[in-house]
């Protein structure tokens, strides 16, 4: 396997863990839709979204990451927990 064939393996692997730590996540947030709907709880926590975008565009800084990107990618996320929630 050449360079490029070794790199790109390393790539489909990490893609791999991304995908399972996004499901994890997701189970997480299942279990929050479902708390939120027996307590009462409005599905959206602007303070609590606030203080996420906070965290991880300080993490990306940290690691040097593109932190626009990073934010991007959270809030989509954050829009399909929502969604997740709401079916609860």
């Amino acid at each position: 396997m050449n360079e490029l064939q070794e790199l790109r393996k390393s790539i489909d692997l990490i893609d791999k863990e991304l995908i399972g730590i996004l499901a994890k996540r997701m189970r997480v947030v299942s279990e929050i839709g479902w708390y939120k709907k027996q307590h009462n709880i409005q599905t959206l926590d602007k303070n609590r979204w606030q203080e996420v975008v906070l965290n991880i565009v300080r993490a990306a800084k940290k690691l040097k990451l593109n932190q626009k990107l990073v934010e991007d990618i959270y809030t989509l996320i954050h829009k399909n927990s929502l969604e997740i929630e709401d079916k609860k």
